[in-house]
């Protein structure tokens, strides 16, 4: 007998009671799975309303840096720059399109310049939404601030409002902006700004019209209960013990595979019917999946093997043309990760950052052979051209989203920054330089004064330790170099184990 027919002659045979429990049961889920719809369906809303307003300030903010950096910010206080600055600015007010105006501020809050030409030589009032310092790129020191004073109507073109549902802002002292009306009973979902945390955005929508589609099913379940009722006729023990109860095993034993994820599990149902061939197939498919999952796995292993081994040899080719030996980015990853499981990172991230350190000083590839190799110091404009290899290495790898060449591009980025400041590219200090730059930047100098380079010997071991003790807190993170003098002597066994032999 047919699974169908099987179907048509046991609810044939089911009792009002058991109808009417089931048709209950589903109505309750229907109504959970509406209500967790309808609040699913307007937190995806929101927040791809949030995401395009964070990449909007982003941009926003990206966009305010790269004007402070521009050559025409070096001298704010030439009368025909401060000009041109304001026509910049004014131009980049005009191409977003935005309510507000950019400002260059000196030390005393006066605008030297900015999109409003009135506000020159006064001084500023308004709260700013964003601000980025203007760094001499000649001193490398503050010489003003930009701010931009950004309305929150802004936001308006990121709202698609109607009458039943609307967005609106929050702003961090509690106040409203934006909300067209507000509804008697209604469900909200807010989000945060990423860009800007003081700033929450709200979707509203009014409870009545939410649950519109529930309120028609709710009152269409009663009539079908009613009228279903009437053509039940006989019991329901063959559905819960020949139909029922296979299926639900099936779907506990999926469920239990999704949750373990152990594909070696298999489901028993003894029936030649319809069911007993899905369980089958099932079975099959389970088995099929197995071996598809160990083949990825295997695969996924290489492939992270692969990358590693690129990685390294990437690294050691930044190192070849500066002269430096393999074992100079093999001892380098092995300091790093010592210094990454002190310092309390876990041991897989540790071991990425080794793996990820020989990267270091791969923008040394683009660097000038003349500059590279020179033998003896740098004058101040072959330094120049050297101290570019942190960003052109950054550059190089940014583009990545795999984890390990992330890593590799902040220990390229930032591996020359010192904890005081005083480092490039960036003068980024303390824990703003990340703890993957600091670590490196410790293990590459260790590294680099113990061996011998083109315009350089070795230093003593104690000359050194010294230079270490005498530069903690300054060049390096204080705690770093406690662990380095607390573990010294695993250090120096690295060293000794792969030291190069010429």
């Amino acid at each position: 007998m047919s699974f169908k027919l099987k179907t048509i002659l046991l609810f044939l045979g089911i009792s009002l009671i058991p109808y009417a429990l089931t048709m209950v049961f589903l109505g309750n889920s229907f109504r959970e799975e509406q209500y967790e719809a309808v609040t699913k369906e307007m937190n995806a809303q929101i927040d791809l309303t949030v995401q395009r307003i964070d990449q909007h300030l982003s941009t926003l903010k990206n966009d305010m840096q790269f004007m402070a950096k521009s050559d025409v910010m070096n001298d704010l206080y030439t009368q025909d720059l401060d000009k041109r600055i304001a026509s910049m600015l004014s131009a980049k007010k005009y191409d977003m399109k935005m309510l507000g105006e950019f400002y260059v501020l000196n030390d005393n809050a006066m605008v030297v310049a900015s999109s409003d030409f009135a506000a020159i030589g006064k001084h500023l009032k308004t709260e700013t939404f964003f601000s980025v310092p203007v760094i001499s790129n000649l001193t490398q020191q503050p010489i003003g601030t930009l701010v931009v004073t950004y309305a929150l109507e802004n936001f308006s073109p990121f709202f698609e409002n109607v009458a039943e549902r609307h967005y609106y802002i929050i702003h961090h002292d509690g106040s409203i902006h934006l909300r067209p009306n507000a509804f008697e009973e209604a469900l909200k979902v807010s989000r945060t700004l990423k860009s800007k945390p003081d700033t929450t955005v709200v979707l509203e929508e009014e409870k009545e019209f939410a649950y519109h589609l529930l309120n028609k099913y709710e009152q269409w379940f009663i009539l079908l209960l009613i009228v279903g009722a009437g053509f039940i006729a006989t019991a329901a023990y063959f559905v819960a013990t020949s139909l029922i109860r296979p299926v639900i095993t099936l779907s506990k034993v999926a469920k239990e595979i999704t949750r373990t994820q152990d594909y070696t599990q298999r489901v028993s149902v003894d029936r030649d019917d319809e069911v007993g061939q899905l369980s089958d197939a099932f079975n099959m498919m389970i088995g099929g999946m197995y071996h598809a999952l160990e083949e990825i796995t295997q695969l996924n292993t290489e492939i992270e093997n692969t990358q590693r081994e690129v990685v390294f040899t990437m690294g050691s080719i930044g190192e070849s043309r500066s002269k430096e030996t393999g074992n100079h980015v093999k001892r380098v990853a092995e300091y790093t990760k010592l210094l990454a499981l002190y310092y309390g990172l876990d041991e897989s991230e540790a071991e990425m950052l080794k793996q990820a350190s020989p990267m270091h000083d791969i923008g040394k590839v683009a660097i000038p052979d003349a500059v590279l190799n020179k033998p003896g110091r740098f004058d101040e404009h072959e330094r120049k051209i050297m101290d570019t290899h942190a960003a052109l290495g950054y550059d190089m790898l940014k583009n990545s989203h795999r984890t390990l060449l992330v890593m590799a591009a902040t220990v390229a980025y930032q591996h020359h920054e010192k904890w005081d400041g005083s480092g490039y590219p960036r003068g980024l200090s303390g824990e703003d330089i990340h703890i993957y730059g600091r670590i490196t930047a410790l293990a590459d100098v260790f590294d680099a004064l113990g061996s011998d380079r083109v315009y350089k010997q070795a230093w003593e071991d104690e000359k050194i330790f010294a230079f270490f003790k005498e530069e903690r807190g300054k060049h390096f993170d204080p705690k770093l170099i406690d662990i380095f003098f607390d573990n010294l002597g695993e250090f120096l066994a690295i060293r000794e184990r792969f030291k190069d032999i010429f």
